[in-house]
């Protein structure tokens, strides 16, 4: 991991609620929780783009990133605006259950949950297709998204411990 930070010149941290739309070589990184990160990245056009949403619907109450569908609203307004190409690539992270907090049933859905179902329903109503994913469960996440290849590395916290586990998703 430290090469791949180092191999980056260019390197910023995504807090929640914020969005970044760049066609510059750069490294991001971000930690979910119940939260939920989409990844779009465009080889054609170089064109990389992340959000960190917190929350599932606005409610059409502004242009609040914070939530799911105007973050991802932002982006596909960004991918029209920039004309870029048919060769997208989106990913989808989080939505975990990290707190234990009263009950879960199936008639209600946690915060994470409905982060998810937000995002697959958002990116179905643009044409966009969903190419990886991870998911749900009990653990946070934390990602690192190169713009440059659009290859998304992602540590799962293990539950209870500063430690984590790591992945390469393609």
């Amino acid at each position: 991991m430290k090469k791949l930070i180092a191999s980056h010149t260019h390197n910023m941290y995504l807090k929640p609620g914020e969005v970044l739309v760049t066609r510059t070589p750069m490294l991001i990184s971000t930690v979910l929780g119940s939260c939920v990160a989409v990844t779009i990245y465009s080889a054609s056009s170089g064109f990389g783009a992340i959000c960190h949403a917190m929350l599932p619907e606005n409610g059409r109450q502004g242009a609040d990133l914070r939530y799911v569908d105007t973050a991802l609203r932002h982006i596909f307004d960004k991918l029209t605006e920039n004309h870029v190409g048919n060769d997208l690539v989106i990913k989808l992270f989080g939505g975990a259950q990290v707190l234990a907090v009263g009950e879960h049933t199936s008639s209600k859905r946690t915060i994470g949950e409905q982060n998810i179902a937000k995002a697959e329903e958002v990116l179905a109503s643009f044409g966009l297709t969903i190419s990886a994913r991870d998911t749900g469960g009990l653990r946070g996440r934390k990602l690192f998204f190169c713009t440059r290849s659009g290859d998304v590395f992602m540590r799962r916290m293990r539950q209870g411990k500063h430690l984590f586990n790591e992945d390469i998703i393609q």
